[in-house]
């Protein structure tokens, strides 16, 4: 039986069918003093090859977007699937905060961090993580689509090894979780 076009539970559910992994973003006002943010999302896409740029769905009204815009720069953790608790950490904005003696921080909401040469943080247990610069957005009523430039990039060697059929880690996607919804 097919459900009339206009429901709004039936299209939501079609939508929440579709692929996707579930990433954390690393968000910075300002390198040296902060604040930074960590969000999980899964509206992320990669959408061109040259240069390789990725489409980054952020909610307007977020911290994330509102520290994007303002550096200009973002970073892509990407999480093996036996690290899913860790994404329901940043489902809310991070508020608690570890620094080492530079003032750099090491913890973001009791998490292992490290900041990417572009200075976003990322998960330390990241399998992979890109390095972000942003190129452009595109506002729309609930989100803004910010497009990023990829600059950088570190991961660790079982994820390059073999096809992804034959790789030991296997990346987290949205259905390893309860979640039905980051960004």
């Amino acid at each position: 039986m097919t459900l009339p076009e206009s429901d709004d539970a039936m299209i939501r559910r079609v939508l929440w069918s579709l692929p996707t992994g579930l990433y954390v973003l690393g968000s910075v006002v300002d390198e040296v003093q902060g604040p930074w943010n960590l969000m999980t999302i899964n509206l992320v896409t990669q959408v061109a090859t040259t240069p390789r740029i990725l489409g980054v769905s952020l909610e307007s009204d977020s911290r994330s977007l509102a520290y994007v815009r303002h550096s200009g720069k973002a970073a892509l953790s990407i999480l093996a699937r036996e690290d899913r608790a860790v994404v329901r950490k940043f489902v809310k904005a991070v508020d608690d905060v570890e620094r080492d003696r530079e003032g750099r921080p090491t913890r973001l909401s009791g998490v292992e961090v490290e900041l990417t040469p572009g200075g976003a943080p990322v998960l330390s247990q990241a399998v992979a993580w890109l390095d972000l610069k942003v190129v452009t957005t595109t506002e729309f009523e609930s989100h803004t689509v910010v497009f990023l430039a990829v600059v950088g990039a570190r991961a660790i060697p079982e994820l390059l090894e073999g096809s992804a059929s034959e790789r030991s880690v296997e990346i987290l996607r949205m259905e390893d979780t309860r979640m039905n919804y980051g960004g």
